[in-house]
Order: C-alpha cells, then structure tokens, then sequence
C-alpha cells in the first residue's frame, strides 16, 4: 500500500538511530519547514520523537496506535490489512466496511478507529468501547463459498482470534458462536454481516472487538467483561494484536475456502468454553439444557439433553443473566 509523507517519515526513522531533517527533506524531496511541521503532527498523535540540532530526529518510542503502519510493520499477509482504513473515532467501523464493500474494495480491506461511539455487537446489542484502550475493526472478504456457508466464518474467525491472543499468554476460550472469553468473562467479541448478489455472496463483513486496556465497565456489564490487561497484568500494543489476527486468519480462511469447515472442528473444541459441561442454550422458540458435545463439521452446535444429542444452527448460549 502506498505511504504518505508522514509513514515515509516512520519508515526511515526506524532504519536508523538519529536522521537529519535535511536528508529526510532530501530523501522526500520536500522542505526541512515540512518535516518539521510533520514531525510535529507525529508527536501529536502519540509517537515519542526527540530532536537534537546536530543530529537530527531519533524515534524513541511509538506508542499504543492503531495507525496502518504500526499494524503492517507485523503483517506477513499477502492480502490482509494491506489497505488499511484508521480513524481516531467512529460511530461503527461495520457501517465503513459495507460502504467499502460497495465500492469494490478489495478482499482483506481493514476498517480500525480508536474510539468507536456505536458499536454493535450479536443481536443489535451495543458493544461498550473507551477511547484509545481497544480495538474496533472490521474486516471485508470475498469468499467464493455457498451462501449457507457463510455463518461459519464467525467461527473459523473465532479460532484465529483464540489462537493469535494465545500467543500473547493469554488464556482464552470460544463461547458459541461469537465470544471471546477468559476466565469466563467476554474480552472480545465477533460481528459478521454478509452483503449478496442474486444467489451469491458479494462480500462478508467481519466485525471484532477486543478489550485491551479496560480497566473499568459499565455497571451493567462490569460482571461479565475483561480485558486483556485486566487478566494479565502486563501491556499490549493493540497493533501488534491486530496483524498477529490477520496473519492467523488469513491461513486459516484460505483453508477454509478451500477444504470447507470440516478441518476445524477439532481445533474449535480443542478451544471450546464448557465443553463436556452443563449449559443452556436459548433459541427464539424455547430453552434447552444439556451437556455441550461440540459442533459438526457444518459449525452446528450439538448439546446432549434428556431426549438425547440435538443439534441446533441458530441459538446462544446462555451465561449470564441479563442476557
């Protein structure tokens, strides 16, 4: 992707320990005021920056951003989050991506903002969200599947999202479809919306939040959230979180377009919350209680109940009370 003034200016301050603002204006072919003004900006925007009048500019430190190149600096994708979209606040990264969808963006286009004001989560519920201390992303695929295939991304999604947050040392479970969980509280949570063409999929949107450096929530849902650093007492750059997902997903979606969701039953139950444990799963007809068995290799969820095993494709399970 290309890189604007700004990012040519990080690039190059990475590569070495001082850079002069006269080879910067020479390098970018602009003025030694222009760097100047940038580097500004830069400070600004929470990079660490310090200047000496013999050596020049030396970053120190780049701070918990969401900027695209802080998240491309540890991508290995090939096209996840290499065109990225970042805004400083939002009413919902989702209502982005659809409008990108619409406007042919290509496959693994990535939609992140550091304070969004509307975020919505499964069942039009609204996903709680403090400036600067999560992350808010949406991500546009293309996947050339069947239509009822399409729910199963949530879960393929789920997976990658478990396994890139492991790497972290974080303990995190799968609650069916779409939670995040450690330690039985929510720390992150998956949107998809699909957009169709006659009887075709146009594109997916899938929508994540993640709890990074929540300390605090709302008191109706302070119960049953966390956060990373909550759980784990040490620091994230939400950066780094961000392309460790895309790198995970992006293998994990290729397999998945090509060999279906068979392949990943295993590794869902392998992170599955309350598997082989009692749960109760409520439909928009009726309850059921039962010992939770896993899913199929169609992403359905299977419970053991008094009647024996049933299997169930549109529920949630349910944890808490005002749910």
């Amino acid at each position: 992707m290309a890189h604007t003034v700004r990012e040519q200016i990080l690039i190059a301050l990475r590569k070495r320990t001082w850079y002069s603002g006269q080879e910067l204006a020479e390098t970018l072919n602009i003025s030694r005021t222009a760097i100047w003004k940038h580097m500004q900006t830069l400070k600004e925007e929470g990079y660490q920056i310090i200047s000496n009048k013999k050596q020049g500019y030396q970053l120190v430190d780049e701070g918990d951003l969401l900027t695209p190149i802080a998240i491309e600096d540890g991508l290995t994708t090939v096209r996840f989050g290499r065109h990225i979209l970042h805004f400083e606040e939002l009413d919902t990264t989702q209502r982005i991506a659809h409008e990108q969808a619409q406007q042919q963006a290509q496959e693994g286009t990535l939609v992140v903002c550091d304070h969004q004001t509307n975020g919505r989560g499964q069942l039009g519920r609204t996903w709680h969200e403090a400036k600067n201390e999560g992350i808010a992303m949406s991500l546009l695929v293309r996947p050339d599947v069947p239509m009822h295939q399409a729910g199963q991304l949530t879960l393929v999604a789920g997976i990658a999202l478990a396994q890139s947050l492991r790497t972290f040392d974080v303990p995190v479970t799968i609650k069916w479809p779409n939670d995040i969980l450690i330690n039985g509280r929510k720390v992150a949570g998956i949107l998809t919306e699909m957009q169709t063409e006659a009887d075709r999929i146009s594109s997916v949107i899938i929508g994540i939040g993640i709890n990074v450096h929540h300390e605090q929530f709302p008191e109706g849902i302070k119960d049953r959230a966390t956060s990373l650093v909550r759980e784990s007492g040490r620091t994230f750059r939400r950066a780094e979180v961000v392309a460790a997902f895309l790198n995970r997903f992006e293998r994990l979606y290729t397999q998945w377009v090509e060999l279906g969701f068979g392949p990943f039953v295993f590794e869902w139950e392998t992170l599955a919350d309350r598997l082989h444990e009692q749960v109760t799963l409520r439909t928009r007809q009726a309850t059921a209680s039962g010992t939770l068995l896993g899913i199929d290799e169609t992403g359905t969820i299977r419970i053991e109940t008094d009647a024996g095993e049933t299997r169930f494709h549109s529920a949630e399970l349910i944890y808490w009370e005002k749910e």
